[in-house]
């Protein structure tokens, strides 16, 4: 059944016909299930009439413009959302990876591309409706939803997903934190984004409400929650590093939370503990990736170790590959959730399995003696320093125990006769002091993972998803280091 998603929406839609399904509190304006359903319908009516089958949406939807997701749906288009905050040159590189002829949509249009005449009801979005006609032919089967990765080491990979797939992975989740028509979801997180499309399927899929108050900001984050009390989320970790301070001086703002979960990079383990000492919520952590969904959860209790990702959930196996004597190595991740490959790239896809059908993560890891999973940080990220690995996810765990750090970032600076210097780049809070760190430092990390270099840092740059572009920031302050030699 091909109409997956749109079957089990519109059959939520009917009951729960004058539910507000979506408040975006900076226009303040809602859209009932009612609504939205008869206006993707009415879009989907004007996508059958064209040939095309693919919609690249540049941009986040606003309120009026959310429902081109479902007309998808409905129509059995693929949805393929974009950031609008990378170079056009980048965006229409990867645009023109997919199988066309593509419909573009974006607020302000792309010279030297034909554009299309609308009719209503389409036409009153004030967007810039364009074709693309690519040199590659259109891919078999035609994905619902397909997701870049954020690209930061070569071009975006299209993740694709069916109706089935995105239903599967939703239920997925629903089902683990027990989501429900009751609660009351928040997303900070874009649509291009896996998180922001998590939180949007799951209110929609269970009838619950969606409070989208993108972009994030401290302010906007804990409005959102107070005004509308807000029962669950997916927060980022650097969302959660942002709001730290505040939440541990105010826990009284996340008192309508039933649940939250932190995800797409681990959360302190101290931050955590402080949590935990103040919440009446469940607090759980999740390790997954777009291509695999969740692969592991854990929900935190008062008192217990925080330190772990916790066991691989049901329908899922994790594995560590390589022969390192700690244990260490790539994270494989076998699941029943899946995406369906990239799109239009089958070799990539083959290339990023194993024999055996695990998914290489390109993450390291390693599992304790109870089979919890340990995370190390990116492959790419960790390094030698005096001929012995070092992984940044721990230095940065252990320096995030100050109560003075609002973020850090642990990398290598070449040198000819350590192979890398430690060098630790952090926002401070107050008045920290240097030498307050690296005594710290000494006292918790073995002596070859003490940061030799340190810099303060007012901000990380960051990636439109909100993680910290850890390439830019290295490239960033290597270049300074450069300048002055």
């Amino acid at each position: 059944m091909t109409e997956a998603i749109w079957v089990r929406f519109k059959k939520i839609a009917q009951r729960n016909a004058e539910k507000a399904a979506i408040i975006e509190p900076a226009s303040n304006k809602k859209l009932s299930y009612e609504e939205l359903a008869l206006r993707a319908e009415d879009f989907a009516k004007y996508l059958a009439k064209r040939s095309e089958e693919t919609l690249v949406f540049i941009g986040e939807p606003d309120l009026e413009a959310l429902p081109i997701v479902m007309a998808c749906a409905a129509a059995n288009w693929c949805f393929v959302p974009l950031s609008d905050r990378e170079p056009e040159d980048r965006l229409l590189k990867a645009v023109s990876q997919l199988p066309g002829p593509i419909i573009l949509v974006s607020s302000g249009g792309f010279l030297g591309m034909e554009t299309i005449n609308l009719e209503s009801p389409l036409k009153e979005l004030g967007l810039c409706w364009q074709i693309l006609r690519t040199q590659n032919k259109k891919a078999s089967p035609l994905p619902f939803l397909v997701t870049h990765s954020s690209g930061s080491t070569g071009l975006p990979k299209a993740i694709a997903f069916s109706q089935e797939t995105k239903l599967h992975r939703t239920l997925q989740s629903i089902e683990l934190f027990s989501v429900t028509e009751a609660d009351v979801i928040l997303s900070p997180t874009p649509l291009h984004h896996s998180l922001g499309q998590r939180h949007f399927f799951i209110s929609i899929m269970t009838g619950a409400t969606l409070v989208k108050s993108y972009p994030f900001s401290p302010a906007t984050w804990i409005e959102a929650v107070t005004k509308f009390n807000v029962t669950f989320a997916i927060p980022v970790s650097t969302h959660l590093k942002i709001l730290q301070s505040t939440i541990l001086k105010n826990p009284e703002i996340l008192n309508s939370f039933r649940c939250i979960v932190t995800s797409s990079a681990p959360a302190e383990p101290e931050f955590k503990r402080a949590i935990l000492d103040s919440a009446e919520f469940e607090f759980w952590e999740i390790y997954g990736m777009s291509e695999t969904a969740c692969a592991t959860s854990v929900r935190y209790e008062k008192g217990h170790p925080t330190d772990s990702l916790g066991l691989a959930i049901q329908g899922t196996k994790i594995r560590i590959s390589g022969d390192n004597p700690d244990g260490s190595g790539e994270i494989e991740v076998l699941s029943d959730c899946l995406c369906d490959g990239y799109w239009g790239d089958p070799e990539r896809w083959s290339d990023a399995l194993t024999e055996d059908g695990y998914f290489r993560s390109g993450d390291l890891g390693r599992l304790d003696d109870k089979g919890h999973l340990i995370y190390l940080g990116r492959c790419d990220e960790s390094f030698t320093s005096a001929g012995l690995s070092v992984f940044p996810a721990e230095i940065e765990g252990i320096i995030a125990e100050l109560g003075e750090i609002i973020d850090c970032v642990a990398f290598g600076i070449p040198d000819d006769i350590f192979g890398n210097l430690v060098s630790l780049a952090f926002i401070p809070r107050g008045d920290l002091r240097d030498q307050d760190l690296i005594k710290h430092a000494r006292t918790k990390l073995p002596k070859y993972m003490w940061p030799v270099r340190l810099f303060r840092c007012q901000e990380f740059p960051l990636l439109p998803s909100g993680k910290v572009n850890r390439k830019a920031l290295v490239e960033e302050l290597s270049g300074k280091l450069n300048t002055k030699s």
